[in-house]
C-alpha cells in the first residue's frame, strides 16, 4: 500500500502536538492571538523544532548532499542529491515536501535507491532535486516506503542560512511564514539545561525573557517580531548563556528568492 498524504499528516500532527514551545512577541499588546491562532503557531513551531531525525523510523536516516548552485537572472538554483540509510534497495518510495505552512506536497513516486543509498528513478537514473529558496527558508522532505511498513525518513536543509555565532554557540533564524511574521530562532552549543536570557528588539520595542536550554544544549523559540504600524522591519535577537551571547539579526515583512 502506497503512503498517502493522510498517513504522513497523521505523523506530523502527532509530532506537532507533542510539546509546547516558547512564543515570544515583540509587542504583546499589539499581537493578541486567538486561542486558535496561538494553537496553530505552536503546532507549526513544534513541527519545525522536531523535524528530522526525531521523526525517522528506527534505523532510518536521510541526508541531502549539495551538488552545485546555478545563478539565474534574479535567483540561484540549488541542486541536491538525496541519500538514505536503513532503507531497503528492493522497495520503492514516495518523496514528499512539507511546506512551512504544514501542507504536504507529493514530489515524486516510484523512487528507489542504488547500492550507495542515493535516490534514483525507476529508470535507474540519479534524481537531482532542484530548489529556489529565500533567506532562512527551510526545505523539508520526507521519503516513505510504498509497502505496508510505511518506513519513513525526514530531512531538512536551509540553502541560504541566516546565522550568528559566539564562543561556540550558534543562533539561526528560520522562516515560519513566507514573510517572517513568524520566525523560528534555533540555537545550539549552550550548556545543557542552563538558564538563558533572551532579548529581542524591533523598532525600539524590546522584549525580555528567560528560557532554558535543552539537555543537548539546544534552544528554540517562535518569534513574532511584527510592530504595530509597520509592515516590515529588522529584529535583533540575543540569547545569553554562561559562556556565550550570540546575537542574531533577521528581517520580516518581505520575501525574495536568493
Amino acid at each position: 500500500m502506497k503512503p498517502t498524504v493522510a498517513h504522513l499528516l497523521l505523523l506530523l500532527s502527532t509530532i506537532a502536538a507533542a510539546q509546547s514551545v516558547t512564543v515570544q512577541k515583540s509587542a504583546p499588546a499589539d499581537q493578541d492571538l486567538t486561542a486558535e491562532q496561538k494553537e496553530r503557531v505552536v503546532k507549526l513551531a513544534n513541527l519545525q523544532k522536531n523535524f528530522g531525525t526525531k521523526m525517522n523510523s528506527p534505523g532510518v536516516g536521510l541526508s541531502l548532499k549539495e551538488i552545485d548552485r546555478t545563478p539565474t537572472t534574479d535567483r540561484t538554483l540549488v541542486r541536491y542529491a538525496l541519500y538514505a540509510k536503513g532503507l531497503s534497495t528492493d522497495l520503492t518510495y514516495t518523496l514528499f515536501k512539507v511546506q512551512i505552512s504544514g501542507k504536504i506536497l507529493k514530489q515524486l513516486d516510484g523512487v528507489t535507491l542504488d547500492s550507495k543509498g542515493r535516490a534514483i528513478s525507476a529508470s535507474k537514473s540519479p534524481i537531482d532535486l532542484l530548489f529556489f529558496a529565500g533567506k532562512a527558508e527551510p526545505i523539508r522532505l520526507s521519503l516513505a516506503s510504498n509497502d505496508d511498513s510505511h518506513l519513513k525518513g525526514f530531512v531538512s536543509v536551509i540553502p541560504f542560512p541566516n546565522s550568528a555565532t559566539d564562543k561556540g554557540c550558534r543562533l539561526e533564524s528560520v522562516l515560519g511564514t513566507p514573510k517572517g511574521e513568524v520566525t523560528y530562532v534555533q540555537g545550539s552549543g549552550f550548556e545543557p539545561n542552563e538558564e538563558l536570557t533572551v532579548d529581542g528588539e524591533s523598532y525600539g520595542e524590546k522584549n525580555h525573557g528567560v528560557a532554558k536550554a535543552e539537555a543537548d544544549g539546544s534552544y528554540f523559540a517562535a518569534a513574532m517580531p511584527n510592530v504595530l504600524g509597520k509592515t516590515s522591519g529588522t529584529t535583533t535577537w540575543s540569547v545569553r548563556g554562561k559562556n556565550c551571547n550570540p546575537t542574531l539579526t533577521f528581517t520580516w515583512g518581505t520575501y525574495r528568492l536568493e
